[in-house]
């Protein structure tokens, strides 16, 4: 064997090498199919995994906007429908892609409905194609989980599998005022939407569709993130990709109180604004008649449930806060 075929040889055994050794700690490190682990990113959003299969009709994607803004058991008290926020914190459409695939696994909503915040959220192609290779090599993704595996070894318990007591939703009741003197002035312009986000989009709506999957855009309330040239933006790449646009922003019967009903100055909203963006998503739905009823029947009996215990934590929260 001459130099040049020896060193081929050694580089191939090399890469082959590598690759099997990250295979082997991939296989290691990821958690069990079908669970929620403490070493997984964005453990509320992962909950999905813990809901029975086909059980969820309704599935809200989105940055934190969306588990600020949306209440999955309020939606079930006021219209039976069985709904899961998959959303994390400055979540980009990359890993919106990702969740959803991994609940659509499991589930198989009626309706997917992604929060806009996202479309304008810059990535590069690095940040996409490492959070693929972590579907590939899931060493990259579960970096973190060795605390996991080591309190594991050492005896310790951990938690593998965990529901989300609110369906994703996050509950806030701090007000902190926003000033709302610009907000939604009207304009011609638009926003520029970056070409990626564009194309991440486009493949997300062909992916829920092929699925059955009736595809919603919506945009929370919001004075910092909302504008109509992003309105403007959104509402005619909805009207090119033929999507559904809902922008809570302008729809004037909600009637959000900037003094009282944001958490950080008109950012995100708190309870009180969730509860008013809750209820009208919920209206718009209904009238839609896209999904069922499912109170009253004994497979949903855990809703039932968990509203109780949510209603008590938000009254004592909101008593907390001085808002009751």
């Amino acid at each position: 064997m001459n130099t040049a075929a020896k060193h081929f040889t050694n580089a191939v055994s090399f890469v082959a090498g590598l690759l099997l050794m990250l295979f082997l700690i991939s296989k290691a490190v990821t958690p069990a199919e079908g669970t929620v682990d403490n070493g997984v990113d964005s453990k509320d959003a992962n909950g999905i995994l813990a809901e029975p299969e086909n059980s969820i009709d309704l599935l809200f994607v989105g940055d934190s906007e969306t588990y600020s803004s949306v209440i999955p058991l309020e939606l079930w008290d006021k219209h039976g429908f069985t709904s899961y926020c998959l959303s994390s914190s400055a979540q980009k459409l990359y890993y919106a892609e990702e969740l959803i695939e991994a609940a659509l696994s499991r589930q198989r909503p009626r309706v997917v409905m992604l929060e806009t915040n996202m479309l304008f959220t810059k990535f590069n192609f690095d940040d996409s194609l490492l959070h693929k290779a972590g579907s590939v090599l899931p060493v990259f993704k579960y970096h973190d989980r060795w605390k996991v595996l080591l309190d594991g070894f050492m005896g310790e318990e951990t938690d593998t599998s965990e529901e989300s007591e609110f369906k994703g939703y996050r509950l806030y009741t701090k007000v902190n005022p926003a000033d709302a003197a610009g907000y939604m002035k009207p304009s011609d312009q638009k926003a520029a939407i970056p070409s990626r986000c564009k194309s991440y989009l486009k493949e997300i709506k062909e992916y829920c569709e092929e699925r059955g999957a009736q595809f919603i855009l919506f945009s929370t309330p919001s004075t910092k993130n909302a504008s109509y040239p992003r309105h403007n933006a959104i509402t005619a790449l909805a009207k090119q990709l033929g999507i559904e646009y809902i922008d809570l922003n302008t729809d004037k019967s909600i009637k959000i109180d900037w003094s009282t009903d944001t958490r950080d100055r008109g950012d995100h909203l708190n309870y009180l604004g969730a509860a008013k963006a809750t209820k009208a998503i919920g209206e718009h739905l209904a009238k839609k008649e896209l999904l069922p009823d499912h109170r009253g029947e004994e497979a949903y009996s855990r809703w039932d449930e968990l509203y109780k215990v949510f209603t008590k934590k938000v009254k004592k929260a909101l008593k907390k806060a001085g808002l009751s």
